[in-house]
């Protein structure tokens, strides 16, 4: 194992901060959901994946948790991956990283530079310990990845990846929030065992003339603490969240507090989907005065489009 490591440590990219933002925004935005529990289209799936459109920009975002889930969704909805270079996958877990090779490997059949850049934050690496003591980690699909031709970039801090368009890399966790399953194990750089708070976790930011859109898979590091990270870099209100945000383990008492803070940063637009859970969206919408619309469980196929905001589908709309 050591000398896989060894073999694989030269092969990534590390990236700085960069000392300035710009002041691009994004004028053109769709969002898709490609791998959710909710399917009105396609299959559904403990996992999550989106696609990024932002101008000329496209970006798959987390890859499913089955291999054919997102190339059978984006098939029968008739997206197209091949001409989609970057892939961000916001954490480790297995039902956000199933597909990564799978879906590497058949649309690099078409164009060799699909899915060809993949990023994620420091701890993806990270031994994680299963629950029969066995050790897990993304060494040998990093190796697989690698051997097709991909290349793998590290974002330990808040960085714009493209105009308007950022990581948040490593979130600091400033505030008590726990969105994580409590008993999971994981070695530190230092091979120590630790509580596996999933460090790597980091979402994806996108800066509009309306405010910032924020993409998260999970949610690990807490939602308030991501949006916290990202206004401290960015001095502008979050008006849209999407994703996984890991809320349906949490207690009423919980989900009140978020959205008490999520009000405090002017959102208009909430979309959980995967592990938020169902009622700690319809919560979210009571709490910080949304409307119908405006706040909706993530299905297969839906869609944010910064013009029109949220096209739920027939079953969440």
């Amino acid at each position: 194992m050591k000398k896989i490591f060894v073999l694989l440590m030269p092969l990534l990219i590390a990236v700085t901060l960069a000392a300035q933002y710009s002041n691009h925004t994004v004028k053109n935005l769709k969002i898709t959901i490609l791998s959710t529990m909710l399917a009105q289209q396609g299959i559904g799936e403990w996992g999550f994946s989106a696609l990024v459109e932002a101008d000329s920009i496209k970006i798959l975002f987390d890859a499913g948790s089955h291999e054919r889930t997102v190339l059978d969704n984006c098939k029968e909805m008739k997206v197209d991956l091949s001409k989609v270079k970057h892939l961000i996958l916001s954490h480790s877990h297995w039902d956000h990283t199933i597909g990564w090779i799978p879906v590497r490997k058949e649309v690099s059949a078409i164009d060799k530079n699909a899915i060809s850049v993949t990023h994620v934050a420091p701890g993806f690496f990270d031994a994680r310990i299963t629950s029969q003591g066995q050790v897990n980690n993304k060494t040998k699909d990093s190796l697989a990845y690698i051997q097709t031709g991909g290349t793998i970039i590290q974002h330990k801090d808040f960085e714009e990846i493209f105009p308007g368009i950022y990581l948040t890399g490593n979130v600091p966790r400033v505030h008590p929030e726990k969105n994580y399953p409590l008993t999971a194990k994981r070695k530190d750089a230092s091979g120590n065992l630790v509580e596996d708070n999933l460090p790597e976790d980091m979402s994806l930011i996108i800066k509009t003339d309306k405010g910032l859109v924020l993409l998260s898979g999970c949610g690990h590091s807490g939602i308030i603490n991501t949006i916290t990270h990202t206004r401290n870099n960015l001095r502008q209100p979050v008006f849209t969240v999407i994703g996984g945000f890991y809320l349906y383990n949490n207690a009423d008492e919980q989900i009140k507090w978020t959205a008490k803070q999520l009000k405090k940063t002017g959102l208009k637009y909430f979309m959980g989907a995967h592990c938020t859970g169902i009622e700690p969206v319809y919560q979210v919408r009571k709490w910080v005065g949304l409307n119908r619309g405006e706040s909706v469980v993530g299905a297969i196929g839906a869609t944010f489009d910064l013009s029109k905001g949220f096209n739920a589908g027939p079953l969440a709309r």
